[in-house]
């Protein structure tokens, strides 16, 4: 069985599918790392050094930046990656609407009727 799972050639993290003990060697493909700390299943490692502020990348996507200097074979995750995503204790103020993932666009608000909406109801009382 794998160790941990690079998704994406881009990603400079990978995911752990496994406990990950420091000094244990992960081959990945084309290259091979040293696991520096102790990494939990399904947590992330970095792959190559991150330097702080620098976008921390999975699934070929940025998820955070690092908060701090990032060394290859450690552990990523809140304690040096900051992110403003699934943050509902943030008042982001933005410009317009933020690029989303895996995620369908939002639903117009109960009661607002859509132009596709109208279009159904007008054709529904022609035909009857």
């Amino acid at each position: 069985m794998r160790s941990a799972l690079v998704i994406s050639e881009r990603d400079n993290v990978a995911t752990a599918l496994q406990a990950l003990a420091p000094g244990q060697r992960l081959d990945l493909g084309e290259s091979t790392l040293i696991v520096e700390e102790p990494i939990a299943p399904g947590h992330k490692i970095a792959l190559t050094a991150i330097a702080a502020g620098e976008p921390v990348i999975k699934y070929g996507s940025a998820i955070g930046t690092a908060s701090k200097d990032i060394a290859a074979g450690t552990h990523v995750h809140t304690h040096n990656v900051a992110s403003s995503r699934g943050r509902g204790d943030l008042d982001v103020q933005t410009g317009g609407p933020q690029a989303r993932l895996a995620e369908p666009p939002d639903d117009p608000p109960m009661g607002t009727e859509t132009k596709s909406d109208s279009a159904r109801t007008s054709a529904a009382s022609k035909s009857a």
